[in-house]
């Protein structure tokens, strides 16, 4: 999975060195891995042909070799994306990695996965709720954890999908900005000033 990492932070065409790589992940995620861990992985998509090295930039250490994505990389990248693996509630870590690139794919992308991953969470909280019932209508022994357990994984679920419409949200708002952008500023100011007046 972390080589989909790399794949992602090189996906906009800025060639990054290893321990640049390390410091843009280490940015976005709160977490601490070392420049050697990047390297290797460096390594193995190199040979895989996912990534090439890039030329340095006039000026730069030429002890670092910078790497960009190939096209090789760019599809494998996008499948993996567009992949939501059937995991267990309580072990999302790889859908969870995702909401990293959800800036860095079209919008597009970002939107059908976030649709469908939105529609999994909600299967999955349907059928714990026929479980929870179940577990209840049993509930005999106080010893018996299993109704507790299952609150647990809804519980959850819930954060996710709230987490999930924070993302929408963010998604939205610089969808709306992307296609500001691209009308000329000119042309925003005639569509305002064409605006009827109340």
């Amino acid at each position: 999975m972390f080589r989909f990492h790399i794949l992602g932070l090189l996906r906009r065409g800025q060639p990054y060195h290893g321990y640049a790589l390390m410091k843009e992940y280490n940015r976005r995620t709160g977490r601490s891995h070392g420049a050697g861990y990047f390297y290797r992985q460096l390594g193995e998509l190199l040979s895989l042909g996912l990534v090439r090295s890039a030329p340095n930039p006039l000026g730069a250490d030429r002890r670092r070799t910078p790497y960009e994505i190939t096209t090789l990389g760019l599809e494998a990248f996008d499948e993996w994306f567009e992949e939501i693996p059937e995991e267990p509630t309580d072990s999302n870590v790889e859908q969870i990695a995702r909401a990293m690139f959800f800036s860095e794919v079209e919008p597009e992308v970002a939107d059908r996965v976030l649709v469908r991953w939105q529609r999994d969470l909600m299967e999955k909280a349907k059928t714990l709720q026929h479980d929870l019932q179940r577990a209840s209508a049993r509930h005999s022994d106080p010893a018996d954890m299993r109704p507790m357990l299952i609150h647990r994984s809804l519980y959850r679920i819930s954060a996710d999908l709230k987490f999930l419409e924070e993302v929408g949200e963010t998604l939205g708002n610089r969808n709306t900005e992307k296609k500001s952008e691209k009308v000329p500023r000119s042309a925003r100011k005639r569509r305002r000033s064409s605006q009827p007046t109340h």
